[in-house]
């Protein structure tokens, strides 16, 4: 009998015992944070729904695949086919009259900007896919810059605002707006 590749007739049964605690030790270890990272997410998912029902984990899921995505177009042929569908089933209004004569894409600058502005609400890594110092490098960061800037000023308010509503023996805020 010929050995097959990774297969060590050397070991005894309580070494292999061993060797298989040693490998199955990482799979725990992997396994166990995906539990903690699916109870976290979860959690997230219930705050955020509490804060705004319409904050779905689908919604979630959807944003994480196109946020992940390669193709940009994916998403936005998704959109157009169950939009056309709706109309098709006339749970919504066609309010063109035409499919064909749709935007459905925004510019080139504006999806440079969309992309900037998104990378910085959500705290990514303040580089961009374009060349340094390009026209749409600079373009990017300056919607960057906004979002980041917009996510700072605001989110402390917004949390601030959706705790006050959940507790209602807190007193009321200093805001008087």
């Amino acid at each position: 009998m010929t050995a097959s590749t990774g297969h060590n007739t050397q070991l005894s049964e309580g070494d292999r015992q061993k060797l298989f605690a040693h490998h199955f030790r990482k799979e725990l270890s992997a396994e166990t944070k995906r539990r903690e990272a699916a109870a976290e997410k979860t959690a997230n998912r219930k705050i955020a729904k509490a804060a705004d029902p319409t904050f779905t984990g689908q919604k979630f899921d959807h944003y994480l695949k196109a946020h992940f995505g390669e193709d940009d177009q994916k998403p936005v042929d998704r959109l157009k086919s169950d939009r056309e569908n709706l109309i098709w089933l006339g749970l919504i209004p066609d309010t063109t009259g035409d499919l064909l004569a749709q935007v459905d894409r925004v510019d080139r600058e504006g999806m440079i900007r969309a992309k900037g502005y998104k990378a910085g609400l959500l705290g990514l890594d303040r580089v961009s896919e374009y060349d340094g110092g390009s026209v749409d490098d600079k373009l990017w960061l300056e919607a960057y810059d906004a979002g980041k800037a917009e996510y700072e000023t605001d989110i402390p308010d917004i949390l601030a605002r959706i705790q006050e509503a959940a507790d209602p023996e807190a007193p009321p805020s200093d805001q008087d707006d």
